[in-house]
């Protein structure tokens, strides 16, 4: 099978099941007799602008964000509603805490990264923390008002 029809093979299968791993996408193209790599993969999720979301009940899962900025954007503003603990800025960055141990601060800043929040320049994100880079600390206090204003 060709690149092009496992992509959409792939987009199927994100849109159909609530697959939580790569490991389990893995398992399901080689279910179907698409022989692949976990690498290979991984640069189709992010070519075909998947990501992880949260479905409110502590699980996630890969969906394909749409190509409407407007809705990726209500994406982004209920992950921020169901994860986000606290925001502070710190001159030009913005500290955001999710729940521990909870992988959010990876999914939620990679909604920042593929959205390209014109206040946000760049992200770092580890297990429970990720860190909004800005130009200012004017877009940084933008970002945190875009935060708190949508806060849980």
């Amino acid at each position: 099978m060709d690149r092009k029809a496992r992509r959409k093979y792939i987009e199927q299968l994100v849109s159909e099941r609530k697959i939580e791993t790569q490991d389990e996408l893995l398992r399901l193209l080689n279910d179907a007799g698409i022989e692949t790599t976990q690498a290979t993969i991984s640069r189709d999720i992010h070519m075909l602008n998947i990501v992880k979301a949260s479905d409110g009940t502590g699980h996630t899962y890969y969906v394909q964000l749409q190509k409407d900025p407007a809705h990726n954007y209500d994406r982004l503003y209920l992950g921020i509603h169901n994860n986000v603990q606290t925001v502070e800025t710190v001159q030009f960055l913005n500290v955001v805490k999710t729940e521990p141990n909870s992988s959010y601060a990876t999914i939620l800043a990679g909604m920042f990264d593929e959205l390209d929040v014109p206040e946000v320049i760049g992200t770092l994100a580890g297990n429970d923390t990720f860190i909004l880079i800005s130009k200012t600390p004017e877009d940084a206090q933008a970002v945190n008002k875009l935060i708190t204003d949508h806060l849980g």
